[in-house]
């Protein structure tokens, strides 16, 4: 099933189950609810999908790790971040998911705007999907993710040695809907989506999740343990192969998003998701 937020004219946002071109109100009073496994019943109250506007499926996720599970764009990235063409992925990296924590604030939903970071010349799009967790702590649905990089504040970042800051703390983009992994394939902790990211109405990358290093289920052991995950905890796979613009040539040819700029991304099963770069103060 896919699981919405979504708002109506003057009402509030509202839990909907979307099916084909409709969307039922579910007596969940929000995604977190629904996560924990509370308000999964009908209200009856049924909208044509396009009466309503589908805002954020998880508008303030209960934590939000994002790992690095594919082996080429860790390679490739670390190279172009670090500047160096020799350097090698780090031992550790194929011994457990590597995450860092993200801004669980700091999201928007499908058409929403992205505002540019004051002081960042180098904004980068990175295509990934996400796990959500549910209340038995183990993923309940997926769902597209945009983790937004300011790549010239990260290069200078690298070097203190405390991991990602403020090169990943303004904005992360998630949507359009919630996915359950039935509806995706999952099985055995791994899932395949084939996707691709279209800027500006042209599609500029093609990719797949086929090489995930690591599978769903041992990032969520490694994400919990000695501690718990609580349902509305957002995973994020790590950037797809080549699915970021430093994989494709961005630090030579100096073409970063700019404002005006619009990006979607596209996966099978788990929809579009689609946002504008817009200058600060717009």
């Amino acid at each position: 099933m896919r699981i919405v937020t979504f708002q109506n004219g003057n009402q509030g946002p509202r839990v909907g189950l979307l099916e084909a071109d409709a969307v039922t109100e579910l007596a969940a009073p929000s995604t977190l609810a629904w996560l924990a496994g509370h308000g999964h019943d009908r209200t009856g109250a049924e909208h044509a999908l396009a009466d309503v506007e589908l805002l954020s499926p998880l508008p303030v996720p209960a934590s939000y790790r994002d790992f690095m599970t594919f082996e080429s764009h860790a390679r490739r990235t670390f190279s172009a971040v670090l500047d160096d063409p020799e350097h090698q992925v780090p031992a550790y990296w194929y011994e457990a998911p590597s995450f860092y924590f993200g801004n669980h604030f700091a999201f928007v939903g499908p058409g929403q705007p992205v505002t540019h970071p004051e002081g960042v010349e180098w904004l980068d799009l990175e295509l990934e999907v996400a796990g959500v967790i549910g209340g038995d702590g183990e993923i309940a649905a997926f769902t597209l993710l945009n983790d937004w990089s300011a790549r010239d504040v990260q290069r200078r970042e690298s070097g203190v040695g405390l991991g990602l800051h403020k090169s990943k703390d303004f904005t992360n983009s998630i949507g359009p809907w919630l996915v359950t992994p039935d509806e995706v394939g999952y099985e055995n902790g791994r899932m395949r989506v084939e996707a691709e990211v279209e800027l500006n109405g042209e599609t500029i990358i093609r990719t797949s999740n086929e090489d995930q290093y690591f599978t769903w289920d041992q990032m969520v052991a490694h994400a919990g343990r000695n501690t718990r995950l609580p349902a509305g905890s957002v995973l994020g796979s790590g950037t797809l192969p080549g699915g970021s613009l430093i994989e494709n040539g961005a630090v030579e040819s100096g073409r970063w998003l700019q404002p005006g700029d619009v990006v979607t991304l596209r996966a099978t099963g788990l929809g579009e998701l689609t946002n504008e770069i817009v200058a600060r103060g717009a």
